[in-house]
């Protein structure tokens, strides 16, 4: 069966889709990129409708459509697009039980924040709570930069006193913390690991209410690392234990 073309009308609702509020009204995003794809279609999750330019191989989809690079360049958020991309609905909140959580706070940079829920995937850390603060997790890029992890990872947005209620062992990450991170040993019940934005770190609430507070050693001569550096390391140090 040939594959379908997409008309004009559809090329321009689809090229809004570049704006969060058209996101947000049809709860839909344009996916972008192969490996990305490619990641979904690995997790089980196939787009609604898939876009190849060039000749590219397809991958399992509802629908496929043939576009020329002109279209792709219209409908995909990048400079650069590829020459593949799918429409899928947008990364939904869901709440799950769980032994190790990331706390966003006020996570503003859709790359850090999609990195942070690459980490999680990789090292298997079963949540990810994020404050009103963080960024919208159907941005194209920070899609791009999870590598799909955000359809993965279940997350839901929670406040101090919600993450407070969940009884659960808070862990901060701050270059003056008390403990350093490769001496702790993570408790035996479910621990949050807390996580603070680029511009103003943790916010008072949640430094308050933390149980420990950790700090990375470095030796070299750098004031701090980034949110998605710092989660990095913290996952690789306190999941595999």
């Amino acid at each position: 069966m040939p594959n379908l073309s997409l008309s004009i009308a559809r090329i321009h609702s689809l090229a809004k889709l570049k704006q969060k509020k058209f996101r947000n009204l049809e709860q839909k995003v344009v996916v972008e990129g192969r490996r990305t794809l490619q990641q979904l279609a690995d997790w089980g999750i196939v787009p609604e409708e898939l876009y190849l330019a060039q000749g590219e191989p397809a991958l399992p989809a509802k629908a496929i459509y043939d576009v020329t690079p002109e279209i792709m360049n219209r409908i995909c958020d990048s400079e650069s697009p590829p020459a593949i991309a799918g429409l899928y609905p947008l990364p939904e909140e869901r709440s799950v039980s769980f032994r190790s959580a990331f706390y966003l706070d006020g996570i503003s940079d859709p790359g850090n924040m999609g990195t942070i829920f690459r980490i999680a995937a990789a090292f298997g850390v079963d949540s990810v709570l994020l404050s009103t603060g963080c960024c919208e997790l159907g941005s194209p890029k920070v899609i791009r930069a999870s590598l799909g992890a955000v359809y993965k990872v279940p997350f839901r947005v929670c406040t101090p006193s919600e993450l407070k209620a969940l009884g659960a062992t808070v862990i901060t990450l701050d270059m003056a913390g008390s403990f350093a991170l490769q001496d702790y040993k993570v408790p035996p019940s479910a621990y949050i690991m807390a996580l603070g934005g680029e511009a103003h770190g943790l916010s008072s609430a949640i430094k308050t209410m933390a149980d420990v507070s950790l700090r990375i050693d470095m030796p070299g001569e750098m004031e701090s690392l980034n949110a998605a550096v710092c989660a990095g390391i913290c996952a690789f140090q306190l999941c595999r234990k």
